[in-house]
């Protein structure tokens, strides 16, 4: 191909066409592979299951943040491989770029450990899905909602307003309580001299009123665990029912206030601590 070139349009112009057209194969190669890269990444909205309709739009978001960042990865390495490669052409000697760019490489990384761990874990947090913007999180001693992610860092907010900025590499366990579903969990203590027949049915009432009054915050009907605990005070009752993520605090609360009210209605007695005291008399100290 040079030689035809040299032929066609003589030794004068040969030294010149020759680089421009590489140069100009080598812009098209890049913007032929980005075109690709982006063809690819939009195609991840199709890995969203057919039948989570919930999870759709946090997909649509995690595959969105994902395109962006592979596509900002794939965009500055071709504008790199494209820099030095009409730097070539055009009689530059690259092999001193090359080497200052390869030590101060090394000297970033060697700098920059904790931030090149950073980005790898908040890569594959986004990449697995292991929570995203609105859920709660538990991660060490601190929860909250998750208001931003990043490659870098997750933030919190807590239920004070408190905002606590996590950076991922130093994320090892989280605990994620709004993860497709929830569960609002429920104890009422009642004392020995209750019937529990009596109890469970006043239970298995609010359980049905509570899943026709709000069906949209419960996903099915609430169940009777049973006793949980015989305790100092009473018998220990747990009941449990599975909600839409975000909604068990509001689902227990209104929970809590009907069986108050259940109970009020239908003379169940709260059971009250009681506690014995034993006072010894004072020894005779004279003699």
């Amino acid at each position: 191909m040079p030689e035809f070139l040299r032929q066609t349009f003589g030794l004068t112009y040969a030294p010149v066409i020759i680089p421009l057209l590489h140069i100009g194969s080598m812009l098209f190669f890049a913007w032929l592979v980005l075109k690709l890269i982006d063809s690819a990444l939009s195609r991840l909205r199709l890995l969203i299951p057919p039948g989570d309709v919930l999870g759709v739009p946090r997909a649509e978001q995690r595959a969105e943040t994902l395109r962006h960042i592979v596509r900002s990865v794939a965009k500055f390495m071709l504008i790199v491989f494209v820099g030095l490669t009409i730097s070539s052409e055009l009689g530059f000697d690259i092999a001193p770029i090359l080497a200052s760019v390869g030590i101060a490489g090394v000297a970033i990384g060697f700098g920059a450990q904790s931030l090149v761990k950073d980005v790898i874990a908040g890569f594959f947090i986004l990449l697995e899905d292991q929570y995203g913007v609105g859920d709660v999180i538990k991660v060490g001693e601190h929860s909250g909602v998750v208001e931003r992610m990043s490659l870098r860092a997750t933030v919190l907010r807590n239920l004070q307003g408190q905002v606590h900025v996590i950076p991922n590499g130093t994320i090892q366990t989280v605990s994620v309580l709004t993860k497709e579903w929830a569960r609002a969990v429920v104890d009422v203590t009642v004392g020995y001299g209750e019937s529990l027949d009596t109890v469970f049915g006043v239970l298995d009432e609010i359980g049905e009123s509570l899943h026709r009054d709000w069906p949209d915050r419960l996903t099915e009907k609430p169940v009777i665990l049973g006793i949980e605990q015989l305790g100092p005070d009473g018998v220990v009752i747990r009941c449990a029912v599975k909600t839409p993520p975000m909604k068990q605090w509001e689902v227990t609360r209104e929970w809590r206030r009907r069986i108050k009210e259940a109970f009020e209605r239908q003379g169940i007695e709260w059971p009250v601590p009681q506690r014995t005291l034993l006072i010894q008399p004072e020894k005779n100290r004279e003699g």
